[in-house]
């Protein structure tokens, strides 16, 4: 199968990435080798990522080494006579830990000890022991080490061995840590993954989610401590990239701190600290030798140091990128402040927010330039389409895809230069977009701090188009913010209610400063006076289809996380043991498909769903594709009183057509399952009901702007999604209806470009997330057309439906009868009950979600 490389580095470096497969195509993971074209060939290792419903191979993972420097293509070639692997890697359980080999570097992991290794031997050479240290400091300065709480093998191949330790600061509220330390047989490579994590959950009174919190932890230094030879002397190679390089070596005492990212717009208000103050103090990094001051705009170190030992190099990618970082060399130890106590604040790990960073060593030296613009593999693209594993990505030319292509790529300038407008840097921001479509109705000083938190899954957009195009700043663009939803964005506790734990957070306010909530709504400063205000994560804004195609593209294990993370938050969201009213009711609360007042089809179910989908496909658990059957039930009927459902109220039910693309999305699953079943019957009978109500009373945003509050970009972006819901439609409808759908779906796709294009402010995020999506759909059936699928029979008489009432309604109605008051008191001193609740209430989702 034919791979395309992104970007260049140096040769010789390692390379993780997926290619889908044609269903039948592979049983089980080979072995298997890269094939260039002047003959060179290297080994790989390969795993499987997810399967297809027959059992084979639908992803597969790939580790290899690269022997060619710079973008290129190659082939990977399976089965057959592999390419030897001169010096297989080797990963051992030994008397006191885990013993790696590569050929040119040994290393032990001591089992009761949270360090990325111990001793290390490498070119015939030991290196001092203890060789490495994990160290935080809290806010008085005192040196804390976690304690161990176990080491695991994750990965343990002949070419990458990766092991995953995790471990406790007691002392520091809870605050946890994983270390994910890989080596690479026949090299002297580390790479170091370095998560802090805060178990607790934030308080967030009123639904308020500042930086101050009661939940949050305040550290002073987080850092990774290798010990040196007394003989060490350092040289520095390519510190900085612009304005200018420092290459020359070093004293025996030298430090190198970035307090900002180096921008125009460092002291940016979008760094504020829970105090409202912005701690960067200069602009880029400031550089110590010997009593010597240099300084400049945004490092990008990489570091020799040699001794009689031998040689290392390190490099630390995204350094200026993920401000505050530091480098520090002192005799006899070198420090990396992950969270650097040089920056003139505490650090605030908020309640359920970690951060993962990434450090690179070579032992035996060597040019590590490459980790700050790595090699990336992607798939040939008529390879991926013949496939059928992603959307169909290899478009003809024509005038539309030409005008597709000079959208995107004027959205793709504007996308970057906002990133540089509010300096979309430092730690916790990286990746995310800037909501620069929030200006619109925004009366105060520009420029306005908004968040875009992955909203109609930006990253699912970025990627597909990298794959596409091979263009380095789209995957640049998807794989910061890929990393960024699954460590930031994401509520990492157990220990809030069930309805947010694991979720998602919104994007932040509209057309409102976010202030101190980071990335998180709402914020103090935003609360009307006497006004309702504030919530957390919520169904509506729960996206996994771009994390999925990040973990299937990578094999990044927090990505897959990411996503069977936020399928579990779907079935605990609507499980009524967990809440309190579970004591009186443990029927479905319903906030996975909605509110009290409404359970039809809107966002909340279509995300849901689609969640679950994903799910089903990377994990191939039935549990997740019946739980999204029972949502679908719960939120749509073959026979549905369409003028009951008032979609027509734009503000209010525009969203239905999520829900229908869901709805489709349902269908290619059970298609490629070949499940014939009346569920699927239930489903395409559900989709033409409402494609043919759409057809006829359906009609474009901007014919009725007296309905739209804000009559921005956004809605005649929108307008593609009622388009090619009826082209989705088409696919499973036989004629006159089938041609309808597809002409009125091509005149609501015409119309949506015309509206767009009008509009100046027609690359602002919102408009661009949908267009990637929707826009490329769009390209394809005005390609290909309404492609069909397996036959399903429609010709079923299905029950009538049964009206889902949610919890909180069903309790309030309960409490005007009677019968249902009694029945609650009985339910309510029953000890059972009480027990029940406490013990679900915080147990992890996936205790029920992932049993089948």
């Amino acid at each position: 199968m034919p791979l395309r490389i992104a970007a260049g580095g140096a040769s010789g470096q390692p390379v993780t990435f997926g290619v889908p497969l044609a269903p039948g195509t592979l049983p089980a993971p080979t072995r298997c080798r890269l094939q260039w074209a002047d003959g060179a060939s290297v080994p790989a290792q390969t795993a499987t990522l997810c399967r297809w419903p027959d059992g084979s191979v639908r992803w597969l993972q790939v580790d290899a080494i690269l022997p060619h420097a710079g973008p290129g293509g190659c082939r990977l070639e399976l089965g057959g006579e592999p390419a030897e692997i001169a010096e297989p890697l080797s990963l051992r359980a030994g008397s006191s830990g885990i013993v790696v080999e590569t050929g040119p570097l040994a290393f032990e992991i001591a089992r009761g000890a949270l360090r990325p290794f111990h001793r290390v031997r490498a070119g015939g050479s030991e290196f001092p022991g203890p060789a490495s240290e994990i160290v935080l400091s809290d806010a008085k300065a005192r040196r804390h080490t976690a304690e161990c709480t176990g080491w695991r093998v994750e990965t343990a191949g002949p070419l990458r061995g990766t092991v995953v330790g995790e471990g406790r600061f007691r002392r520091l509220r809870g605050l946890r840590c994983e270390l994910r330390v890989s080596c690479f047989a026949g090299t002297g490579l580390l790479r170091l993954d370095a998560t802090l994590h805060n178990p607790r959950r934030a308080k967030h009174r009123g639904g308020i989610w500042d930086l101050g919190d009661a939940g949050s932890v305040l550290f002073r230094d987080f850092s990774v401590e290798f010990a040196l030879p007394a003989d060490s002397r350092e040289e520095k190679y390519a510190l900085e990239a612009h304005p200018r390089d420092f290459q020359e070596s070093l004293g025996c005492a030298w430090s190198l701190y970035q307090d900002s990212s180096g921008g125009e717009h460092w002291n940016s208000r979008n760094h504020v600290n829970r105090e409202g103050r912005v701690p960067c103090r200069f602009q880029g990094y400031r550089l110590n030798v010997d009593g010597r001051e240099l300084s400049g705009l945004r490092a990008e170190p990489t570091l020799e140091v040699r001794s009689s030992a031998g040689r290392v190099s390190l490099a630390m990618p995204e350094f200026w990128q993920q401000f505050p970082k530091a480098i520090e060399v002192n005799p006899g130890v070198l420090r990396v402040g992950l969270f650097p106590r040089e920056f003139d604040d505490l650090h605030e790990l908020q309640g359920g927010e970690r951060k993962t960073h990434t450090l690179w060593l070579q032992f035996g030296g060597g040019d590590l330039t490459w980790v700050h613009s790595p090699a990336v593999v992607r798939p040939d693209v008529a390879w991926s389409d013949a496939t059928g594993a992603l959307p169909r990505l290899g478009l003809p030319a024509s005038e539309a895809v030409t005008r597709f292509e000079n959208y995107l790529e004027e959205s793709l300038t504007v996308l970057l230069a906002n990133r540089e407008k509010v300096d979309e840097y430092g730690w916790r921001n990286y990746g995310d977009v800037f909501a620069d479509h929030e200006q619109t109705y925004y009366s105060g000083g520009e420029p306005l701090i908004s968040h875009y938190n992955n909203q109609f899954d930006m990253v699912h957009g970025f990627l597909l188009h990298f794959v596409r195009t091979g263009d380095r700043r789209w995957w640049d663009l998807g794989d910061a913010l890929a990393r960024h939803v699954a460590d930031i964005d994401l509520y990492h506790t157990r220990e809030d209610k069930a309805a947010y734990n694991g979720g998602l957070f919104w994007f932040t306010d509209h057309y409102l400063h976010a202030h101190t909530s980071t990335h998180r709504t709402y914020s103090r400063h935003n609360r009307p006076n006497g006004a309702d205000y504030g919530g957390g994560p919520g169904a509506q804004h729960n996206f996994t289809s771009g994390l999925l195609l990040h973990h299937l593209l990578t094999g990044n294990p927090h990505s897959r996380d990411a996503v069977l993370q936020l399928a579990d938050w779907v079935i605990a969201m609507d499980d009524g043991r967990r809440t309190v009213f579970g004591i009186v009711d443990d029927g479905a609360t319903g906030a996975a498909t909605g509110s009290a007042d409404y359970q039809g089809p809107d966002r909340a179910g279509g995300n849901s769903i689609n969640a679950l989908l994903d799910t089903w496909r990377l994990s191939g658990r039935r549990s997740y594709l019946a739980y999204a059957e029972l949502l679908i039930r719960r939120c749509v009927h073959p026979e549905d009183d369409m003028a009951a459902l008032d979609l027509l109220d734009v503000e209010k039910r525009w969203s239905y057509t999520v829900f229908l693309t869901s709805l489709a999305k349902y269908l290619d699953v059970k298609a490629e399952a070949r499940e014939r079943d009346e569920m699927a019957a239930y489903a395409k009978c559900s989709l033409l009901r409402y494609a043919k109500w759409m057809v006829q009373h359906e009609k474009p945003y901007f014919d009725q702007v007296e309905k739209l509050e804000f009559p921005t970009e956004a809605w005649a972006a929108q307008e593609f999604r009622k388009a090619n819901v009826l082209r989705l439609a088409a696919v499973h409808a036989e004629e006159p209806l089938r041609s309808s759908l597809l002409e009125r779906g091509t005149e609501l796709a015409d119309r949506a470009w015309q509206d767009l294009l009008r509009f100046e402010t027609r690359s602002y995020a919102r408009a661009t997330a949908i267009v990637m999506i929707e826009g490329l759909m769009d390209c394809e059936f005005r390609a290909l057309g309404a492609m069909p699928v397996a036959e399903i029979n429609g010709h079923h008489r299905f029950p009538a439906r049964q009206q889902f009432v949610p919890q909180r309604r069903r309790i309030r109605e309960g409490l005007r009868r009677l019968r249902g008051i009694a029945s609650f008191a009985a339910n309510g001193v029953n000890p059972q009950r009480w027990l029940r609740y406490h013990r679900t209430r915080r147990l992890s989702p996936a205790v029920n979600a992932t049993s089948d």
